[in-house]
């Protein structure tokens, strides 16, 4: 293996004399595959140069040439390792070269060990690493003597732009233009490899910001526009390339989407019992909006008895909620918690708007649910009822709107206990629940209380990896169709509490999400129920327009 470099007629010519610089000669092996070690050499230089801090070699097809020539004619004569002259370079290179050099190797068998070769070389080293040089020719042939390998480097004041790729398809894109169903891009296969491919969405001849996945999930934003990929192909030395795809149709989309929002977290509560109670209701249950435990269990509870849940402050009831309960004109108030919850002033407010109010209150969050579930449904039995974490609500929530549907309880428990305990599992059996279904996962309510609720009945856990992914379990299990379906804040528990109480009473699934996007689990769910309508409940700081919007999470 040896290196040589050449300059100009005022510039000496630097030849590798030291032994270890005339590299080794290893026994010939079967050869290369040659089109694919060059592109291996060539990505490696740049590598090399990246890495000390230098800018990339192009590489030129002229001195390609040359080097290929010389790798060739080196199979031929007794010395394996024979550097070209001055003089042969001088006339093969493209005009306008200061500098040149020469690095040569018979019998590395691959890419990466004359690579590694030259790399622990120190004149072939500096000749990789020389910052003058800008352009490179690379030479292989599979000789007698074994693989040969050449590399001719030039040094110009300027370039020719890089060669471009041989291989640029025209990208395709498989699915139905249709909000929340997948688009696919199909970019081929492109040279010479190894290409790197990006992609870019596009909507009405735009970009859409950050889609760039090889899907794409359009949203509400994009109805009545067609779409188109971009691919742009790019590999160290050569010009990248862009492809854009043929348009899709036009955009459309199964759903119609609109918000309920109010001021605040009573206001939200109201707008909910309007849209669900547009004339009377037999019951109303109203709990505390400051915290979220009591107020769990009550939204099956609301839903299955005919009415819906409002919130209040703890010691005074909202002039608004109160007009509200004027309005649907109850037969029966229930209260939620005791009066550390919702005080006795409020309960003697709630007294002059309806025949009767009942306070269903217990020792703890976990009494409370009990007492809830006996209130509700001791009357008429649960067949089937859920059992949900109530140190946490995120599940208990999608719960609650899937009780709400099925007439069903939903019980809290502390999840990290190592058994369900005696209370729960007799509030369970004297309600006739012979199907107990476990919402959320082993951290959220642990195995032993999973097994120890097989005294009761069958035992079916409801979870997937997350919040949101979750719901969509609890959801799919409880309804098989659906036209409308409700989303509202995973993150924080007020709008979500009296949704699940109006998703229960209207047969819609409630989904949690973040705060601003759908998950993609969300939107299959949504098409697989074949979702018409879809509310968002809250105000833009609860829910993002993009929420509305149907925008799909990145994730």
């Amino acid at each position: 293996m040896r290196h040589r470099r050449l300059m100009t007629a005022v510039s000496s010519i630097l030849v590798a004399v030291a032994a270890g610089l005339f590299g080794l000669v290893v026994a010939p092996a079967s050869p290369a595959k040659a089109d694919t070690q060059e592109d291996q050499v060539f990505d490696r230089v740049n590598s090399e140069r990246a890495a000390a801090g230098l800018p990339p070699l192009v590489r030129d097809a002229q001195i390609e040439a040359a080097a290929e020539e010389w790798a060739n004619w080196m199979g031929t004569i007794p010395d394996p390792l024979t550097h070209s002259s001055n003089e042969w370079r001088a006339s093969r290179l493209p005009a306008g070269w200061s500098a040149n050099g020469e690095n040569i190797a018979v019998g590395q068998t691959s890419a990466t060990q004359v690579m590694t070769a030259w790399m622990a070389s120190p004149g072939h080293r500096a000749n990789i690493l020389d910052g003058r040089f800008t352009r490179i020719g690379i030479g292989y042939a599979a000789t007698p003597k074994g693989p040969t390998w050449v590399q001719i480097l030039g040094a110009y004041a300027s370039n020719p732009p890089p060669p471009p790729l041989t291989v640029s398809p025209t990208p395709t894109i498989s699915g139905t233009a249709r909000v929340a169903q997948t688009l696919t891009a199909t970019a081929g296969t492109w040279g010479p490899a190894p290409v790197s491919l990006s992609f870019q969405w596009n909507a009405g001849g735009a970009p859409v910001a950050g889609a760039t996945a090889s899907s794409f999930l359009p949203d509400q934003t994009l109805v009545g526009k067609t779409v188109t990929v971009t691919v742009t192909g790019s590999r160290p030395g050569y010009q990248s390339a862009s492809r854009t795809s043929a348009p899709t149709s036009p955009v459309t989309s199964p759903f119609a989407t609109d918000r309920l929002a109010g001021a605040d977290r009573y206001a939200v509560a109201i707008a909910l019992a309007q849209r669900g109670y547009p004339g009377t209701a037999p019951v109303v249950y109203v709990a505390t909006g400051a915290t979220y435990p009591d107020a769990l269990s009550a939204g099956p509870a609301a839903a299955s008895q005919g009415g819906p849940l409002l919130l209040t402050a703890g010691n005074a009831l909202p002039s608004a909620v109160a007009a509200e309960i004027s309005r649907l004109r109850p037969a029966t108030v229930v209260i939620v918690g005791g009066p550390a919850s919702v005080s006795t002033d409020v309960e003697r407010s709630l007294r002059a708007l309806a025949p009767t109010v009942t306070r269903v209150a217990g020792a703890d969050r976990f009494d409370v649910s009990r007492a809830i579930a006996r209130t509700a449904f001791g009357s008429t039995g649960a067949g089937t009822a859920y059992v949900a974490t109530g140190l946490n609500f995120p599940d208990a929530l999608a719960a609650g709107g899937a009780g709400g549907h099925s007439g069903s309880p939903v019980l809290l428990v502390d999840g990290t206990a190592g058994a369900a305990d005696s209370a729960t599992l007799a509030t369970l059996r004297s309600l006739g629940s012979a199907t107990i279904k476990v919402a959320g996962g082993p951290l959220s309510v642990s195995g032993g209380i999973q097994s120890s609720l097989l005294a009761v009945g069958g035992v079916t856990r409801l979870a997937d990896a997350d919040r949101y992914s979750t719901g969509v379990v609890i959801n799919l299990d409880a309804y098989s169709r659906a036209t409308s379906a409700y989303l509202a804040t995973g993150v924080t528990f007020p709008d979500a509490l009296t949704g699940a109480a109006l998703a229960g009473a209207l047969d819609a699934p409630l989904f949690v999400v973040p705060t601003d996007c759908v998950p993609r689990t969300v939107l299959g769910a949504l098409t697989t129920l074949g979702v018409t309508r879809v509310t968002v409940l809250g105000g833009p700081a609860s829910l993002a327009p993009a929420v509305q919007n149907l925008a799909a999470c990145a994730w």
